[in-house]
C-alpha cells in the first residue's frame, strides 16, 4: 500500500518570529511531524525501526519558501516517499495555503543506522518494500554531495548541546541545527530580509553536553550564506549548509 500524508496546522502566536511570520524552525518541525506520521502508516516509524535495532537519520534537506504564512493562517503539509534505493529513501513535501496555493516545497534524503554501532546500514528489507504513491510528480532528486565549508572566514559562536535539544534517537534534533545556523546570520539580514532557500547536509551526529562551533559567512554575490557546524574540540564536521535570502 502507499500513502500521502496530509496534515493541517494553524499558525499560533508562539510559532511566529519577530516579523510576525511563521518561523522556519516551526515549519521544519511541522514537516518532520508529518513525515513521522506518514512513516507510521507505512510501518516504518521510529518505534518500528527501534524494535529491530535501527534508527532514522536525515542526511539531506532542501527547503524553498515562496511565501510565509502569518498568525492564525491555516496551512496544509503534504508528504510522501518518492524513491527507495539500497541505502537511501527520498521524501518530498508540499506546504499549501488555505486556497491551495504553494507556500513552500522541500525534498529530503534519509538513511538508517544501526543502534548498537551508530553507523549507517543498508535500508532493511521492510523499508525497501515501501511503495511510493502513484501519480505523484517527484521533485528532482537531491544530490548526495554538497561542497564542504571551511570554518576559516566564518563568524563563529559556541553552542552547547543541552538535554532538550535531543530527540528520541538520543542525538541532537536536526531542527536545532537549523535554528543555530540561522541565528548566526548577520543581524541586518535577520531583521530586513527573509529566508527563501535552505540547503542542508547532515554529516554526523552530536550528543548531550557536546560543545559545537556554529560558523556562517556571507558570500560576495547577493544575500547568500555558507554555514558549518562542527565539534568544538575535534573540528569534526557535523553539518554544512547554504542559505539564500531576499
Amino acid at each position: 500500500m502507499s500513502f500521502i500524508q496530509t496534515d493541517t496546522y494553524q499558525v499560533r502566536s508562539y510559532e511566529t518570529d519577530a516579523s510576525g511570520r511563521l518561523s522556519v524552525p516551526t515549519l521544519m518541525n511541522w514537516m518532520q511531524e508529518s513525515a513521522n506520521r506518514n512513516a507510521l502508516d507505512y510501518g516504518i516509524g521510529m518505534a518500528d525501526l527501534a524494535r529491530q535495532g535501527f534508527g532514522w537519520v536525515l542526511m539531506r534537506f532542501r527547503l524553498q519558501i515562496k511565501q510565509y504564512p502569518v498568525y492564525n493562517d491555516i496551512v496544509t503539509v503534504k508528504t510522501y516517499p518518492t524513491f527507495v534505493e539500497k541505502f537511501f529513501i527520498y521524501r518530498d513535501f508540499q506546504v499549501l495555503a488555505a486556497d491551495g496555493s504553494v507556500l513552500a516545497v522541500a525534498s529530503s534524503v534519509w538513511l538508517t543506522f544501526g543502534m548498537e554501532r551508530r553507523t549507517m546500514v543498508p535500508l532493511p528489507p521492510f523499508i525497501r518494500a515501501v511503495d511510493p504513491p502513484a501519480g505523484i510528480v517527484p521533485q528532482e532528486k537531491l544530490s548526495l554531495k554538497l561542497d564542504s565549508v571551511p570554518m576559516a572566514g566564518c563568524v563563529t559562536q559556541e553552542q552547547p548541546v543541552r538535554f532538550y535539544h535531543l530527540d528520541q534517537n538520543q542525538h541532537t534534533n536536526n531542527v536545532c541545527y537549523v535554528q543555530w545556523l540561522l541565528e548566526s546570520v548577520e543581524a541586518d539580514t535577520l531583521r530586513q530580509h527573509r529566508l527563501t532557500e535552505l540547503d542542508l547536509f547532515y554529516r554526523a551526529e552530536s550528543h548531550w553536553q557536546d560543545t559545537l562551533l556554529v560558523g556562517s559567512r556571507r558570500l560576495e554575490e547577493g544575500l547568500n550564506y555558507q554555514h558549518r557546524i562542527e565539534q568544538a574540540d575535534s573540528g569534526k564536521e557535523l553539518l554544512i549548509a547554504r542559505s539564500v535570502w531576499q
